[in-house]
């Protein structure tokens, strides 16, 4: 369906704040027009009518860490990759997402990063891979998780500049372990360049987190993952992730990276104002179990659990829905509160909740419309039908 007028008619409407039942969306030119109240969901001469009933309108998701699916990964050296990468995310309802890469030998990781931003200028906008995600390289060793330790670098500002450069303004994010030497910095050069700093895979102690705050981290990669545990008498990155309101936390939403229970223990302290849900996935999500690359690493797929051969967890083989859905059943967490956490708090962190991330009138029309079992049945970006579970959907 090219852009022009479309309404989406009938479904209950999550916006960041409240539920507007049985309502109606107006999209024109890509752009949400109007959104009301109106029990009809058609016929509207002249605009083609999509029957919502029953079903939730939220607002597109959004994930800042992913690494591929479906077979693909985004340092493949292949754009035919990112086009099939593109259609495997709308098929989950994710309307944006970050471009996610893992160390790499520093030439292939410099390359990696300029054949991405090649096919991004390409692309002019219409893609739902919005920017790149870096995750590392600077990064601690002993708390390396999936990634291949040789591939890790030590911070280096001039090598640092070159991926800069060859990123061409689409780097949005980068992980860093805030307690390696001279990462300060690659912190403060990051920032300058627009590019938001996440303190992940670290040991670092709570002081030196803080630290990274004043240099101005605002993230925190997959929260509990890749980072020693909670201790009472010694405060470490953790509990300064936990506490710090400067801090955005990313979180695997799949209850393996994270016991469902610990999940409700962060929404209670960081609030769903500060959580991002992701899905850290790899080339086999959406595929059968059996033995996988990630990272430069083969893991062994089982039951949808992906492990290195020491049993560490290496990414997920989630789709965001999934995550959607586990979580849309603690207590408290409300369909308004969900959408924060799956769009708008993601977009708002990299600067561009002004135009996504969130169901309200003049901004981009990038929406997802799931059943009640949160399962996806249409997505849309810029108002285009990116993907449909039902092909008799539009009248």
């Amino acid at each position: 369906m090219k852009k022009g007028k479309i309404i989406l008619a009938g479904g209950d409407v999550v916006t960041p704040r409240k539920i507007l039942k049985s309502s109606v969306v107006l999209v024109e030119d890509g752009i949400i027009k109007r959104i009301a109240k109106r029990e009809s969901a058609g016929p509207h001469p002249g605009i083609s009518t999509i029957d919502c009933r029953g079903k939730l309108v939220f607002p597109g998701f959004f994930d800042v860490h992913t690494h591929g699916g479906a077979g693909y990964d985004f340092k493949d050296e292949d754009e035919g990759a990112y086009r099939a990468l593109s259609t495997y995310y709308f098929s989950h309802g994710a309307t944006s997402v970050l471009a996610t890469l893992v160390p790499l030998p520093h030439g292939l990781l410099v390359t990696a990063v300029r054949r991405l931003a090649e096919y991004l200028k390409r692309q002019n906008g219409d893609s739902n891979i919005m920017g790149i995600h870096l995750e590392g390289p600077y990064i601690n060793r002993a708390m390396s998780g999936g990634n291949k330790k040789e591939y890790i670098e030590e911070p280096d500002l001039r090598e640092f500049r070159k991926v800069i450069e060859a990123g061409e303004g689409f780097i949005k994010l980068i992980t860093v372990a805030p307690e390696l030497n001279g990462i300060d910095e690659i912190i403060s050069e990051a920032v300058m360049a627009g590019v938001v700093v996440a303190v992940g895979h670290s040991n670092a102690d709570a002081r030196t987190a803080a630290k990274a705050v004043d240099l101005g981290a605002s993230q925190v990669t997959h929260l509990f993952n890749a980072m020693p545990g909670l201790h009472h008498r010694t405060p470490g990155f953790l509990s300064e992730a936990l506490v710090s309101d400067a801090l955005d936390a990313q979180i695997i939403a799949d209850g393996i990276h994270v016991h469902p229970d610990i999940m409700r223990l962060a929404l209670k302290i960081k609030s769903p104002d500060r959580v991002l849900l992701i899905t850290d996935s790899m080339r086999a999500a959406g595929l059968p179990d059996g033995d996988y690359d990630s990272a430069g690493n083969i893991v062994n797929v089982v039951g949808g659990i992906s492990r290195m051969a020491d049993g560490t967890l290496a990414g997920s083989t989630l789709g965001f829905e999934k995550g959607v859905a586990l979580v849309a059943g603690f207590d408290g967490v409300g369909l308004p509160e969900l959408s924060r956490m799956a769009s708008t708090n993601a977009a708002r962190s990299i600067g561009i909740d002004g135009r996504t991330g969130s169901l309200e009138e003049g901004k981009s029309a990038d929406i997802v419309v799931l059943d009640n079992d949160f399962r996806v049945w249409l997505t849309l970006k810029d108002g285009e039908v990116r993907f449909s579970g039902n092909e008799r959907m539009v009248e």
